[in-house]
């Protein structure tokens, strides 16, 4: 990806964001809602910088950050770690596969409450849960991209005399890179959704906060300022995988690109 194609995606973006702007002030003005039931951008505007100016804003949106951070590398860690063993140990996968599908199978706000109890509302929580939200996708992915290497390509390089260091760093690894990064992209969202989940058990910071503050408040234009923060921390870390694919893969990922040549 060159400049251009950069300059081009953010012009899309900027026009993208103009006009649902431009939507939402359109049925602020034909519907005319009560402001404390459907805010104008003018007054979520307003708002955002009443809290940007005061620093409240930037100082939840920071604790916010740095959680989905941690669980996001956490929960990653983990879910290689995890897909890795499974693809290379049957054992591993016959001991640990009902475990992964029972609590697959169940809700992160089923037993995020019990995380609270075992370690108390403070940052570690809140990181956890959004590592148990990353890790199963980051994990499973992990183990479909080593799994989709050949067979034959591994006789090779033992024939080759390589060995187990040198078959993981140069054929295992490179191949199962895309299927990694599909993983991690899928997974920076939910890192999101489980730090707001683990802010919502109990805390005074963080955007988790800001919403639950906004509602018990009835203070809608907050609550528009919080869901939008969340949403391009989301978009942010998508983006920043995203990058990262681009320069990885190189020009594996170009032949990809709309309107690029194979």
């Amino acid at each position: 990806m060159n400049w251009s194609d950069s300059w081009r995606g953010l012009v899309k973006l900027g026009l993208y964001a103009v006009s649902l702007i431009v939507f939402w002030q359109l049925v602020i003005w034909v519907v005319r809602p009560a402001p404390w039931l459907f805010p104008s951008p003018t007054a979520v505007f307003s708002r955002l910088g009443d809290l940007a100016s005061s620093g409240q804003l930037w100082r939840h949106v920071g604790i916010t950050l740095s959680e989905v951070l941690s669980g996001f590398c956490g929960g990653s860690a983990l879910g290689f770690l995890l897909g890795y063993s499974l693809s290379r140990f049957a054992w591993v996968e016959r001991l640990l596969s009902p475990l992964l599908v029972a609590s697959n199978s169940v809700p992160v706000v089923a037993f995020a409450p019990l995380l609270l109890l075992w370690f108390g509302s403070g940052f570690q929580t809140k990181a956890i849960v959004a590592a148990v939200m990353v890790f199963l996708p980051v994990g499973l992915n992990t183990l479909q991209g080593f799994r989709a290497v050949r067979d034959v390509h591994r006789r090779l390089m033992f024939s080759l005399h390589a060995n187990r260091r040198q078959i993981f760093l140069l054929l295992e690894l490179p191949s199962a890179l895309p299927s990694i990064l599909t993983g991690l992209k899928i997974a920076a969202p939910l890192a999101v959704v489980g730090a707001v989940v683990g802010e919502f058990l109990g805390t005074w910071e963080g955007l988790g906060f800001l919403i639950l503050d906004a509602n018990a408040r009835l203070d809608t234009p907050q609550l528009f300022v919080a869901l939008f923060c969340l949403s391009w921390v989301g978009m942010g870390l998508y983006f920043a995988i995203q990058f990262l694919e681009i320069k990885v893969l190189g020009p594996q990922m170009r032949t990809k690109l709309p309107g690029k040549p194979p």
